[in-house]
């Protein structure tokens, strides 16, 4: 029987905006042949033939809820689902009611969850509280079932030690990164500096075994020192700036996966050299982005301070990520635990960077909630979802940029965070 192991941040609240962004347009809504039947047993006044409504997709044995001309869902009435608002919330698919969960079986028998916040509703002040949420979630996890198949990851390309071994290894990086009683940025230098011991001395993973995470702790505990001075002696140079560059403009890009046209192609790669080079706000890449150029990025940033309701939000979207293990796996363009931690590490200067911008392209001297909510947007959409992350040279960039002496270079433009701050209470069911 899968085991339900739900680490969500209980005062991240939630509720529905009835909004035209998020669930029905930008993702793909999977339906069983049962949920066509139920749906075509609806009757639902305004919605074409059901051979129009449904796509097939044999390898899966599922159907696909076509889009109309507004790209929104088949059902979709304007901002309201048509299902929801006619029959109520049971009878909509079950992909449709876990959103924004983002849900996984693994392979070892494990459930996950996590918020997506790209869903405009996360964070509301006057949502649901999450923690209120875990027993209805578990019973949509029960009903999600192996529908997708399962998750699974190994270490890493060259080490390929199980799931069993990694969830060993991620009980040792999941307390350090947790570890309030030091900075944050040496907790995330800390975890680069071990990926790099790691690739460097395999047999570390091979013979991991339940004290793993108990001599890691130790380790950094006596290493801080010395970790301390080689954060501290990080130096940006011109190509960690345009590394860096490069990875922030592929966590803008929204590519269109139904539209391979050269046209289209050659336009965006145009796009992408004028925002790369400064020529064009990053906005031109992603109408969502601030009006900000590259060549202030990332120098400005330094200048700022990140509020505590803003840092405790972002703690609510990294730890959500680190704690489900949402980084890596089958799930997330396949990466191994290795490659995903390292693009989970690099997401903490690209998202700090983003929601610098969004202040200073507003004339502000502190990054406050809002301005993080909307980097935090940004950035959970292409994560685990952008084809740019699965091309060889972003895997490259994500491979360097993680290096320690570069990755202390990114941690050193990092905003001015609050002092003494956690993560938020986890509540797990």
């Amino acid at each position: 029987m899968s085991r339900f192991e739900c680490d969500l941040y209980p005062e991240l609240r939630v509720r529905c905006l009835c909004c035209d962004s998020g669930c029905c347009d930008r993702f793909e809504i999977d339906v069983t042949p049962e949920e066509v039947q139920a749906l075509e047993a609806l009757h639902i006044p305004g919605t074409p033939p059901a051979e129009e409504c449904f796509t097939p997709v044999p390898e899966r044995k599922e159907f696909i809820l076509n889009k109309g001309t507004d790209h929104h869902c088949i059902f979709a009435d304007g901002k309201l689902c048509k299902i929801h608002k006619l029959r109520g919330y049971a009878a909509k698919p079950l992909v449709c009611r876990i959103f924004p969960f983002h849900i996984e079986h693994w392979r070892d028998g494990r459930v996950s969850a996590e918020l997506r916040f790209i869903c405009p509703g996360v964070g509301c002040a006057d949502g649901k509280r999450a923690g209120d949420l875990l027993g209805e979630l578990g019973i949509l996890a029960r009903q999600l079932g192996f529908r997708r198949g399962a998750n699974d990851c190994v270490y890493s390309e060259t080490n390929p030690a199980p799931l069993e071994t990694v969830r060993k290894i991620h009980r040792g990086f999941r307390a350090l990164l947790h570890d309030a009683g030091r900075p944050f940025p040496l907790r995330c230098y800390a975890a680069a500096r071990i990926l790099e011991f790691h690739t460097h001395e395999p047999e570390s993973i091979r013979s991991a075994d339940g004290s793993f995470a108990e001599d890691l702790t130790a380790f950094v505990r006596k290493a801080v020192p010395e970790l301390t001075s080689e954060l501290e002696s990080g130096r940006m140079d011109a190509l960690i700036r345009a590394e860096l560059r490069s990875l922030i403009c592929g966590y803008l890009r929204d590519d269109n996966l139904l539209d391979r046209s050269a046209g289209r192609r050659l336009r965006s790669l145009f796009i992408h050299f004028r925002v790369y080079s400064g020529q064009s706000p990053i906005s031109e890449l992603n109408p969502a982005a601030p009006q900000y150029t590259m060549r202030a990025i990332p120098g400005a940033a330094r200048s700022l301070a990140c509020s505590n309701d803003a840092q405790e939000l972002f703690f609510g979207w990294f730890y959500g990520k680190l704690d489900s293990m949402h980084f890596c796996g089958t799930r997330c363009h396949n990466y191994t635990y290795e490659q995903g931690m390292r693009h989970l590490l690099l997401s903490v200067p690209v998202v700090m960077q983003l929601a610098a911008a969004y202040a200073l392209a507003a004339g502000d001297e502190k990054i406050e909630r809002d301005k993080m909510l909307r980097a935090v947007r940004l950035a959970d959409f292409s994560f685990g979802r952008s084809p740019f992350f699965r091309l060889r040279a972003a895997k490259r960039w994500i491979r360097r940029l993680a290096e320690p002496k570069r990755y202390a270079a990114l941690l050193g433009t990092l905003p001015a965070l609050p002092s003494g701050m956690q993560a938020p209470s986890v509540e797990k069911r």
